[in-house]
């Protein structure tokens, strides 16, 4: 099972029964009904399956989106993905994102999210 590590718990999203992720586009790594375990800072929080995924380019995000993903706007968010991935991407304009929407599958209490 593939692990979707965060580094913070951007707008506390990690908290609720579902929450989406922005990540760089990786149709081998994200694919819809795959299950994976969501890590926080080294600690296991559950086990979430991707429902959803809306690929599209950095030009397309909008504060719908952003404030949901990272309680930010639309450019301290794409201030955030190019420091996330300063390493990894040469060129913002042709990037894609993936934008997925997981679902726990036990409800957050369960998960231990609270400790």
């Amino acid at each position: 099972m593939e692990t979707i590590r965060f580094s913070y718990n951007w707008n506390n999203k990690l908290t609720n029964a579902a929450f989406t992720t922005l990540r760089l586009h990786n149709p081998h790594k994200y694919q819809r009904g795959a299950k994976y375990m969501i890590e926080c800072k080294g600690k296991i929080l559950g086990v979430a399956v991707l429902h959803e995924i809306r690929t599209f380019k950095i030009s397309d995000l909008n504060n719908f989106v952003t404030f949901l993903d990272t309680g930010y706007n639309v450019s301290e968010t794409v201030k955030l993905l190019q420091t996330m991935y300063k390493n990894k991407v040469y060129d913002w304009n042709a990037q894609k994102l993936d934008f997925c929407l997981l679902v726990y599958e036990k409800p957050a209490k369960e998960n231990r999210l609270f400790d």
